[in-house]
Order: C-alpha cells, then sequence, then structure tokens
C-alpha cells in the first residue's frame, strides 16, 4: 500500500502553494506516465476533475466520471485512480488536522460543505486563478475561499429548515435552467411568496437570482471543457439572457474567462 504524505500525488504536480495548513495544486495525469496503485493520503483530500475523465475505483466498485468531478477522499481512506483518457487534470486541496482545529471543522463538516454548497467547484477555480497572483493582499484572499469552499454551511447546521426549503432546493436544482416566476415556484413548495422572499437568503446565503446563476455557471463548467458547443450556445442551453451575461457571471464566480478556462 502506498501512504502519500503531504503534498504528494500519483500525478505530476505543475503547481503548488502552501496556505496555512493546507497544500493547494493543480496536477496533471497522464495515461501512459502515471500509473497509480492503491494508495491513501495522510491528510483529507478534495479533487475536483475538471478537464477529461477519470475513473475512480474504491472499495472494488468503479465509478466512471465526466469533466467536472469532485470526490472528497476522509485522511488514510484508501483508493486509486486510473485516466481513460491520455491527459486528465484536476485540482487538489489537502487539509491538515492542525488546520481544521483551529477552526473548529471536522472532516465530515468539510465533507458535508462541499457536497451541498451548490457553488463548490466554482470556488475551486477561483482558488485555481488566484494561485498565480501576485497581489499583497492575495493570501487573505486565498484563505477566505478556502474557508468558504469547505464551512459556509456550518452556520446551517444549527437551523431546522421547513419542507418548504427542502422541496425548493429540489426544484431549484432539478429545473435550474428553466425560467420560474415566483407565483410558480410559491405553488410547487406550498410556501407563500412573501415567505420565501423574506427567508430565502437566510437558508440558501444568497438571493434567489444570485442561488440560480450559481446553479447556471455550475453546469457551464462541464459544457465549456466537455462539449464544443459555442458559448452563446452554452448561455442559450444555461438560461442566460445571451452570451455576455453568461460571460458576465462566468468570470464574477469563477476568475476566469470561458475562453481562458477552455484553454486551461
Amino acid at each position: 500500500m502506498l501512504a502519500l504524505n503531504k503534498g504528494e500525488y500519483t500525478g505530476d504536480i505543475i503547481q503548488s502553494l502552501q496556505l496555512e495548513g493546507s497544500t493547494i495544486t493543480n496536477t496533471v495525469y497522464a495515461l501512459n506516465a502515471n500509473m497509480p496503485d492503491w494508495h491513501y493520503h495522510e491528510n483529507l483530500h478534495i479533487c475536483f476533475v475538471f478537464e477529461q475523465g477519470k475513473a475512480e475505483t474504491k472499495h472494488n466498485t468503479t465509478y466512471s466520471k465526466k469533466e467536472g468531478s469532485l470526490f472528497f477522499y476522509h485522511a488514510e481512506e484508501t483508493h486509486r485512480w486510473t485516466s481513460p483518457a491520455p491527459i486528465s487534470r484536476s485540482a487538489n486541496i489537502e487539509i491538515e488536522t492542525a488546520f481544521l482545529n483551529k477552526y473548529g471543522l471536522t472532516e465530515q463538516h468539510v465533507k458535508q460543505a462541499i457536497e451541498t454548497n451548490v457553488n463548490t467547484r466554482s470556488l475551486m477555480l477561483r482558488l485555481q486563478k488566484e494561485m498565480g497572483s501576485k497581489d499583497q493582499n492575495n493570501k487573505l484572499h486565498l484563505q477566505t475561499l478556502l474557508l468558504d469552499i469547505i464551512s459556509r454551511q456550518q452556520k446551517e447546521q444549527h437551523t431546522i429548515a421547513p419542507i418548504w426549503v427542502i422541496k425548493l432546493k429540489q426544484l431549484l436544482n432539478d429545473e435550474w435552467n428553466q425560467v420560474l416566476s415566483l407565483q410558480e415556484i410559491s405553488a410547487q413548495v406550498n410556501a407563500h411568496p412573501v415567505t420565501i422572499s423574506k427567508n430565502f437568503r437566510k437558508y440558501f446565503d444568497s438571493t434567489l437570482s444570485e442561488y440560480q446563476r450559481r446553479i447556471k455557471v455550475e453546469h457551464s463548467i462541464d459544457l465549456i471543457k466537455n462539449s464544443q458547443m459555442s458559448f452563446a450556445e452554452i448561455a442559450l442551453h444555461c438560461g442566460f439572457s445571451d452570451q455576455s451575461h453568461f460571460i458576465r457571471n462566468f468570470k464574477e464566480q469563477t476568475g476566469f474567462l470561458p475562453t481562458d478556462y477552455r484553454k486551461f
């Protein structure tokens, strides 16, 4: 069994940054060059595959994943990777126990945060984008982004969400590219429009329109890397009013222009 120490990966690391007890990397895996065996990392590990697919084999089960897949591994959780494409790339975040203790987090807190946060992948892309910045305030910005990724859901854990909130979240994620009026939403979740409007930020940490834009951008991440669609076609498919509106929101959320991300 291969044990990987802090900052070690089975692929080739092309960029790495140490940040307050965490390690952020950009890693490339080549089909004929990197042949990973069963292994584990000493720290918890988040992996966002943003170019080409990978297959994950864990507990004797194979999961085929396309671009945009997000994985969480507990510290010392055994797994291995095989890549069906010549080249694949991923963004990785490795977090030490001391970092978790400092901010009052557990591995389960982090797992829940990345799985329930509607724009985890966008935030991870922004983290990658900011790694190369020379801004003197960049370290503070990176720390803020990292905590936003792994802990933003904690304040919601102490609030018992009403049934309409659960239904609303499901509705918005299922019909993410549909134009829904407040009245239609109200009818489907069985809650008064005023109730939804006044309480949305409390449960979703954003306005309704902001939340919908986050979901749209998340879906566009896959399409940019995993299709030949033009940006105008992606904008239409994802429910943006036009290409300019899509580009503006993608840049705001990920830090990338769509053209730059397609080449990244």
